[in-house]
């Protein structure tokens, strides 16, 4: 193993001493192209290069960070294009020569150390919090296209909102409420069923809801017109079907499901763990998921939430009381918000009448809003099939 981090550091040395010569030698090469100061649109006409690979290379050389520039900057044949237009301009020979050998550089440096352009900056991704949130924003995005082609559909955003609150005749109990599900989806194929799963509602003894009913209406708080579903029972699971065929970006629509568990965890913790909180499954390809966790200030009290995800894998649904489920842990570069306690904390840009959603269940389940505090997680681009858990420490028993 020291081996291996020797290797790696070597690598990763190499790499900065590339990042930082062909940083300079780019600068000097752009500073002496004439019509300064260069704009995206201006240098890609002045040297015959694409707006968009213009952009990048600005935005790499204006980096501090030699990774960063190394990140951002286009591959070694754009830059060669660079150089190439800059021959034939009024551009001190010295200044061409040096960037064309740095150009030479970098790309030796992507085929022999690393293989890949992206096998490049996956090794550089950790090297900086920029560098890492981008990495992951990037790669869960080329994740999203995939999955929403070969699922046929695709949302807008994924909220799940969960509400922990004292149950009413049960102080071992804390009851659970949950808004769940899918913003401006819609279909992208015709031939690919889509299905959303949920788990099943709490109903009493002898009382068997309609599964296809919520029991808190959300319909008029949408922004779209409501999926169309057809709802079925299977295996303590709720199977929803979108039912509609139709294509194009006026068919979108809007899907929310409330579920309530009057006793729906326990509120000390018990032998064999104490973590507590919410798990989300996105269960199709979303742009933004929101994840609200409301905490009655009388349940976990003093408990700072932990951020938990889960590569589940033929493992399934990971317990995070089980250490073994450790080795499929992530790593992610975003972290669960303290949410204030103030006017503007239902206010969500991706779900414009939020604070309205959560008025009507907490008018249904009989609570005051200022008794409960905030978490929220916002993530864009969730990787479909991972597992979020937003896990809190329940106290020991007392007494």
């Amino acid at each position: 193993m020291p081996q291996t981090a020797s290797v790696e550091n070597e690598a990763l040395s190499q790499a900065r001493r590339v990042a930082e010569g062909l940083g300079d030698a780019l600068r000097d090469l752009v500073d002496a192209i004439p019509g300064q100061p260069h704009k995206p649109t201006s240098l890609a006409r002045r040297v015959g290069m694409n707006r968009v690979t213009a952009s990048k290379l600005l935005n790499g050389i204006g980096r501090d960070d030699p990774f960063e520039v190394l990140q951002q900057i286009p591959g070694p044949e754009s830059l060669r294009s660079l150089t190439d237009a800059a021959r034939h301009m009024d551009v001190p020979p010295g200044i061409v020569e040096q960037a064309a050998r740095h150009i030479d550089d970098f790309a030796e440096l992507i085929r022999a150390q690393f293989g890949t352009r992206d096998a490049l900056n996956a090794a550089i991704s950790s090297a900086s919090e920029s560098l890492l949130k981008r990495f992951h924003e990037g790669s869960r995005y080329d994740i999203f296209k995939g999955i929403r082609q070969l699922r046929g559909v695709e949302a807008n955003t994924w909220l799940t909102s969960m509400i922990f609150s004292p149950a009413f005749d049960d102080d071992n109990a804390v009851a659970v409420t949950t808004i769940h599900g899918a913003l401006g989806m819609r279909r992208l194929r015709p031939d690919v069923g889509v299905y959303f799963i949920f788990g099943k509602p709490y109903h009493a003894p002898g009382d068997e809801p309609d599964p296809s009913q919520s029991p808190v209406a959300l319909h008029e708080f949408y922004e779209n017109d409501p999926a169309p579903l057809v709802t079925e029972l299977s295996g303590g699971k709720l199977i929803h079907r979108l039912t509609h065929d139709e294509l194009g970006k006026q068919a979108i629509v809007d899907m929310l499901a409330v579920s309530h568990s009057p006793k729906g965890s326990g509120r000390y913790a018990p032998p064999n763990g104490s973590r507590r909180g919410v798990a989300i499954f996105p269960d199709i390809p979303v742009r933004t998921m929101v994840c609200d966790a409301l905490i009655h200030r009388d349940i976990f009290p003093g408990s700072e939430p932990e951020l938990l995800v889960y590569n589940t894998g033929v493992r399934g649904p990971a317990n995070p009381n089980d250490p073994t489920r450790d080795i499929d842990l992530m790593e992610v570069p975003e972290s669960i918000e303290v949410v204030p306690d103030d006017d503007e904390r239902f206010h969500l840009t991706e779900v414009p009448r939020y604070q309205s959603m959560v008025e009507r269940v907490f008018g249904r389940i009989g609570h005051d809003l200022s008794d409960f505090r905030l978490f929220r997680l916002r993530m864009a681009y969730p990787v479909h099939g991972f597992q979020f858990v937003m896990a809190f420490d329940a106290p020991d028993q007392p007494g």
